[in-house]
């Protein structure tokens, strides 16, 4: 965007000498003019051509400015002229080239990592898949059962990582498409129905006949991520889930969020005191529903009563997409 203000600016700051040297001459035509009156006339006459003439000079000079200024800010081309300004020139695309090298080495040691920790992720759901294997021969029932759960949670564990890592290429499959509400909440509750089990929690799920306009592998994640939170702090009472207005809700009967941390439980790595207090926060859980919530156009919120439990709300916002 064009800033002419600090165009104009700059331009009175770069012709400042010749601005001086204008008005210098002008006061020394008014000061002839004045000591040889006699010869007023011709001064006066001169001092006309040659204030019509500067001003012709000056607007000249401001319009090629102007161009250059133009082609710089929208184009990025350069044309120095003077030797200040070709030294200068010379400096930028120094320090333009240096900082593009910069950047390149530091993307590649990125990718790198990411592709490291990716292919370590996958690698991981081998012996993960071997362990349920070898839990399913266990005989004893409650050893069994908890076993998988140490198994769904190292899995669940791994999931977050990854899907943390695809951040960094989240929209190279983005797909919105129209959704049933319904459908991701059950297949996350289908995935979780083992806890529930366990721990004797209830659930009530009403009101999800709405259809929205969002990408369902993405909104996948963020219920995953927000139920697995209730289902970790919440040990009796139950959930529930629905659809207010154009919000999802997801309430529990859990201990709740202190005010205090409520406006930071979205921040990356915070885990809070609920976090402190059961050693069971990785502080990327809401943080990555918080930023897969922005990126697909949603709102996502929470109200908290301690003691009393929490209810995290998902706006999906009204979208004017043609899709068949």
């Amino acid at each position: 965007m064009l800033d002419w203000k600090s165009f104009f600016l700059a331009y009175l700051r770069s012709r400042s000498r010749v601005f001086t040297y204008i008005f210098s001459l002008g006061f020394l035509v008014l000061l002839f003019q004045f000591l040889f009156a006699s010869l007023g006339t011709y001064f006066l006459y001169f001092f006309l051509l040659s204030s019509f003439v500067t001003f012709l000079f000056l607007a000249w000079d401001i319009f090629a400015e102007a161009q250059v200024y133009r082609q710089e800010v929208l184009y990025t081309e350069r044309d120095p002229k003077s030797p200040l300004e070709c030294a200068l020139v010379e400096k930028l695309e120094e320090r333009e080239s240096e900082l593009y090298q910069k950047k390149s080495e530091a993307q590649s040691k990125l990718t790198d990592l990411l592709d490291y920790y990716t292919l370590w992720v996958h690698q991981i759901k081998t012996p993960i898949a071997a362990s349920r294997l070898l839990v399913a021969e266990v005989s004893d029932r409650e050893v069994k059962q908890q076993l998988e759960q140490e198994i769904f949670k190292i899995d669940s564990y791994t999931n977050l990582v990854l899907q943390y890592l695809r951040l960094e290429s989240f929209h190279d499959d983005l797909v919105f498409e129209k959704v049933q509400v319904e459908d991701p909440v059950k297949e996350v509750v289908r995935k979780y129905a083992l806890f529930f089990i366990q721990k004797g929690l209830a659930l009530n799920l009403h009101d999800l006949d709405k259809i929205i306009v969002t990408d369902k592998k993405w909104l996948l994640v963020v219920i995953e991520q927000i139920l697995s939170n209730s289902l970790k702090y919440t040990k009796e009472g139950g959930l529930e889930i629905y659809m207010e207005g154009q919000e999802l809700c997801i309430k529990d009967t859990g201990i709740g969020i202190k005010n205090s941390d409520v406006l930071r439980v979205f921040e990356r790595g915070f885990s809070g005191y609920n976090g402190r207090l059961t050693q069971q926060s990785s502080g990327l859980g809401l943080y990555l529903s918080k930023k897969i919530s922005e990126e697909l156009g949603h709102q996502i919120r929470i109200e908290s009563e301690v003691g009393k439990g929490t209810t995290v709300r998902i706006k999906f916002s009204n979208r004017n997409l043609m899709i068949e």
